[in-house]
């Protein structure tokens, strides 16, 4: 595995207000647990989670702190995807690989977050680095993550949905220069992992799941392909919620204005 890289760990969701945004997956018919905060900065998230991976939104709860440039992201771009979190069970290991391959990263960094549970707060661990910006273009921000106590959250009862989701496959995005982008994305992820064409490129981790970036003339992330255990039952319950959507063949789609800036599709296929 390339830098040690085996999945997409988390797309991120920009969001204005975790609130509104609880409201619409809950609608959706996913199970939001509770919100987290991270201690160093006045950041908070919702961690929609699944058995190998999860969604996260993230949203400001305290302007007055550091917010990991999240506002500037939301006055350029608003509600939405905003990147991605690529999972690696050895994260000191990738980042020792991604300095010899000459990325150029900030340090290797030990964060941790609360969790606000009802029954008392716990605080989920985790160390990741960040590719800088010029290394990872088209992917909008990266970051490579190891998760310390991934027992804190990803409980049980996190897991069953009432949509049947089970994982993401895919993610979605344009790039303004195929040449350009495919070269990096050959330094970040390996050789094996692009397939590069005219229309775009396709860039697939061991997983199985892929990162698709059409040629277009902007740059940015916009849509996830979610997997689900019976698409029937996830359009009973979407039109059980009043959702609005599209069904074409085997993929539903919901539009952006439903689910915090991100189009969302689901189909019963795995990844890859």
């Amino acid at each position: 595995m390339y830098l040690g890289i085996h999945n997409i760990d988390h797309p991120v969701i920009a969001s204005r207000d975790l609130d509104v945004t609880r409201a619409q997956f809950e609608r959706l018919g996913f199970t939001v647990p509770p919100r987290g905060s991270h201690i160093e900065w006045g950041t908070g998230n919702l961690c929609v989670m699944f058995p190998d991976d999860y969604v996260e939104v993230r949203g400001i709860v305290d302007p007055e702190r550091f917010t990991m440039h999240l506002d500037e992201h939301l006055e350029q771009h608003g509600e939405g995807l905003m990147g991605v979190a690529f999972g690696t069970a050895d994260v000191k290991a990738s980042y020792a690989e991604a300095v010899e391959h000459g990325i150029k990263t900030g340090e290797l960094r030990n964060l941790r977050r609360n969790f606000e549970h009802p029954e008392g707060w716990t605080q989920p661990a985790f160390e990741l680095y960040a590719p800088d910006a010029d290394d990872i273009e088209g992917l909008m921000h990266v970051v490579v993550i190891e998760h310390l106590t991934p027992e804190l959250i990803r409980r049980p009862d996190f897991l069953e949905h009432a949509n049947g989701c089970l994982g993401i496959n895919e993610m979605r995005g344009a790039i303004d220069d195929v040449e350009r982008v495919a070269g990096k994305m050959r330094r970040l992820l390996g050789d094996a992992a692009v397939t590069e064409g005219s229309e775009g490129i396709v860039l697939t981790v061991p997983s199985g799941q892929r990162i698709r970036l059409d040629k277009a003339d902007t740059t940015g992330l916009a849509s996830m392909t979610m997997r689900v255990a019976d698409l029937d039952r996830t359009e009973r319950l979407f039109i059980s919620n009043d959702v609005a959507f599209v069904r074409d063949g085997e993929t539903i789609t919901v539009a952006p204005h439903d689910a915090c800036g991100t189009t969302l599709h689901f189909t019963e296929a795995g990844p890859g």
